[in-house]
């Protein structure tokens, strides 16, 4: 158990929960420590709920809320805890600061709001009892060269079932003959992505194809076969996708108009957001094909971590490299390289990062400064 003047945190074990109470509103180390505390107890006590008493205080400091969105909420998504309880009366004065919570939290945890510790624990109690909030165990294993066919028979047998469950048997919608997506375009992205089966007890039930850079990564595929579906595989395989990746904090994927499956797993399950519609009137402008016609763009945004600073870190030597490049030689191909960064989120994401005060000081940011690129650019 911790307790001071400003909080108390202990363990429950007939409920398995980490009950936290703020006696008043705390900031800076009086903020941090009573949190950190409850933080302790939720790794030792394996798939403990956490609740928190917020009726007698909160905060709002901005360097604790950039504290808890940096370090507090990463490292409770590396423990058991899927469930986040806020007491408090209906309506409150701090409804501002929870909400701001709850939006964060959210996409990562169910979140109950309640007026009492027995109501959380019951509506707790109650969504554990539904099958589909039960964890699914699956492993992602690295496709061997000699499955990568079979893997995507899979992949095209996945794809097939959502189109023919829309469609029927008509074939306006394939990319070759009987196959909604061509040989060609899994292939593609298992030799320009990283491959994994899923497994579960032993025997391949899906597969996905992701791609990384620095702290942003791109789903290129993930299926799951039809005779397991609604399951919880594909959820269960985006977790792991998630955990096995925690520089990464900007995530996209594409997937077809009519692949109503696929549209509700990536909204309503795994939390992303639907940002672009293409089609023949909006297009993607790296695409040269029309591959992405009738296509919906997703992309979920996650708390940054130590992980993506350090990742945002090696960027900025990365295009500080290439800046002083192309100032000797105008190159280009350096010169476009380093307008596609400057006019990219993840410059926005560097630049914020850098004003945050969350990149180290001693290291050259002459690319985070926005005279001397266009200067560059514009020479």
């Amino acid at each position: 158990m911790f307790e001071s003047e400003f909080a108390k945190t202990e363990y429950i074990a007939k409920d398995n929960t980490v009950f936290h109470v703020w006696k008043k509103e705390a900031h800076f180390d009086d903020y941090r420590d009573p949190v950190t505390a409850s933080l302790e107890m939720l790794r030792e006590h394996k798939g403990s709920l956490f609740v928190v008493d917020a009726r007698n205080g909160f905060e709002d400091v901005p360097e604790d809320v950039e504290w808890g969105f940096q370090f507090f909420l990463p490292e409770l998504k590396k423990t058991d805890c899927k469930i986040w309880g806020f007491i408090l009366p209906e309506l409150s004065d701090i409804e501002g600061e929870i909400d701001l919570w709850t939006a964060e939290i959210e996409k990562n945890f169910t979140v109950i709001r309640a007026e009492s510790y027995e109501d959380i624990i019951k509506k707790a109690s109650e969504i554990c009892s539904k099958k589909e909030h039960i964890i699914t165990e699956v492993k992602l294993v690295p496709l061997k060269e000699s499955d990568r066919e079979q893997f995507i028979k899979d992949n095209q047998e996945a794809f097939n079932y959502g189109a023919l469950e829309e469609f029927g048997r008509r074939d306006d919608h394939f990319e070759e003959d009987g196959e909604i997506i061509s040989h060609e375009t899994i292939s593609h992205a298992i030799d320009e992505g990283a491959a994994y089966r899923i497994m579960q007890d032993g025997k391949p039930v899906g597969g996905v194809v992701i791609k990384t850079e620095f702290d942003q990564g791109e789903l290129e595929l993930l299926f799951v076969s039809p005779a397991v579906h609604s399951k919880g595989i594909g959820y269960a395989a985006w977790c792991a996708i998630e955990e096995m990746h925690p520089e990464v904090v900007v995530w996209n994927t594409v997937t077809p108009y009519f692949e109503k499956r696929n549209i509700h797993f990536y909204v309503n399950r795994c939390g992303f957001h639907i940002v672009e519609y293409f089609n023949e009137h909006h297009c993607d402008p790296n695409d040269k094909d029309g591959e992405m016609f009738d296509m919906f763009a997703f992309e979920k945004i996650l708390s940054t971590t130590a992980e993506a600073i350090q990742e945002q870190i090696k960027r900025v030597a990365y295009y500080e490299d290439i800046m002083q490049q192309a100032a000797k030689n105008n190159s280009p191909e350096l010169l476009k390289a380093l307008s596609d960064y400057y006019s990219s989120p993840a410059w926005k994401r560097d630049f914020a990062a850098d004003e945050a005060g969350l990149l180290p000081k001693d290291i050259k940011r002459g690319v985070l400064s926005e005279d001397g690129i266009y200067n560059l650019l514009e020479a």
